[in-house]
């Protein structure tokens, strides 16, 4: 079997998307090395992958904007360095979420380099699809989105803070960029502007719901509690970067205290825990829990947005009330929204009542429940981690 080399940046956000195919191609008897920085040692092991540690000057993943600013520049230099002084040793590199050089990355090895998308595939086609649905967007972010003038110029502002020269259209860091390959976590269907993507580089792998959680993680929450509830599961969750906002979390513990519904909510750390204050019998509230065993009993999700908790969602049977805080957010709140699978509730609107109100409308609107069921069976129909790996593996077979 092949020897295969994965790296990217170290964010939750693009490392965990990554993991079921790493896991795919453990399965299929590959040896894969996760170059990766210490704090994921552990989740990379528990994936059967073995970990090359680098970054020690990194102070753990990277969840705040400030760190990019800080170490951003060293970060990349350091992480397409490593690339290109393993790549020479495996049979094939795997280079997930943005790649600013992945182009050079590709002329300097003479094996495979693959580029695996932590969202679906972006192009200026998608950009102006996304900026034409998302009625949320601020105008200055629609009109850049639009504009192949305007996001060059932000390439050429963010090339020069982080790799000290001049990129091009931004969309560029996130397009199916490798010669050989390029996998995205969405399906056909969520992908917009599918047709764009055609080509036989591109697979569409469809998302794989979050991997199970830690034992210690299991072991502290009450999941019995959820599994028994004789009534609605309602979860709530801002994932790992934008859980600070703990109105969020407040809000939707008033909404639904003293009602049949228990109401799930994790937020990330015992200090936002802390804040969110007392809670009524029915609501739990948690720092960690095992998201795909809640949604797997929820009716409901109220999330940010993010790419794995709003297809961890669908996947999974629960109806995603998305609240879009940045990143990639608004892509997924309105492609859900498009597609009738989701709907969007904005920050400036999130009350007590407005949440109460949409609650009720999801759980009795038939034209969602197809507009998701639709959804959910493009995710089921797609390639999956192990299709993934098999094109991998015979992407090797053939050079």
């Amino acid at each position: 079997m092949a020897r295969i080399l994965f790296g990217c940046l170290p964010a939750y956000g693009v490392i965990n998307p990554s993991f079921p195919l790493v896991k795919a191609l453990v399965a299929a008897g590959h040896d894969v090395d996760y170059f990766v920085p210490e704090s994921f040692r552990t989740a990379v092991e528990k994936i059967g992958a073995t970990p090359i540690p680098w970054g020690f000057y990194l102070d753990g993943p990277i969840v705040r904007p400030q760190q990019i600013a800080r170490f951003g520049r060293r970060m990349f230099g350091d992480q397409d360095a490593g690339l290109r002084t393993l790549g020479p040793r495996y049979d094939a590199v795997v280079a997930a979420g943005m790649q600013p050089t992945l182009p050079e990355l590709q002329d300097s090895l003479d094996v495979p380099v693959v580029f695996c998308s932590p969202v679906f595939f972006q192009s200026p086609r998608v950009m102006a699809h996304l900026a034409d649905i998302g009625d949320g967007l601020p105008g200055v972010a629609r009109r850049l989105m639009r504009s192949d003038g305007q996001r060059s110029a932000l390439g050429a502002m963010f090339g020069l803070a982080m790799l000290g020269r001049p990129l091009g259209d931004i969309v560029a860091m996130m397009a199916p960029r490798s010669r050989t390959l390029n996998i995205t976590p969405a399906s056909w269907l969520y992908q917009p502007c599918a047709d764009e993507f055609s080509d036989p580089t591109c697979v569409f792998m469809g998302p794989t719901p979050t991997l199970a959680s830690s034992q210690a993680v299991l072991d502290s929450f009450p999941l019995d509690r959820v599994r028994e509830h004789d009534g609605p599961v309602v979860y709530g969750t801002l994932g790992t970067v934008f859980n600070t906002w703990t109105p969020f979390f407040r809000t939707l513990a008033d909404a639904f205290a003293g009602t049949d519904v228990l109401l799930v909510l994790t937020t990330g750390n015992e200090a936002n825990r802390a804040a969110v204050g007392p809670v009524a019998d029915n609501v739990i509230v948690s720092s960690f829990v095992p998201q795909a065993e809640v949604l797997e009993r929820a009716d409901v999700c109220f999330t940010h947005g993010g790419f794995g908790s709003a297809t961890d969602a669908v996947a999974l049977g629960a109806t995603p009330i998305v609240t879009p805080m940045g990143a990639d957010q608004f892509f997924n709140a309105y492609r859900l929204e498009e597609l009738n699978a989701g709907r969007v509730l904005p920050k400036r609107e999130f009350t007590v009542g407005a949440v109460r109100d949409v609650y009720q409308a999801v759980r009795h609107d038939d034209r969602l429940a197809a507009g998701l069921g639709a959804l959910r069976e493009s995710f089921a129909e797609a390639e999956g981690p192990a299709g993934a790996a098999r094109r991998i593996g015979d992407l090797i077979a053939a050079s």
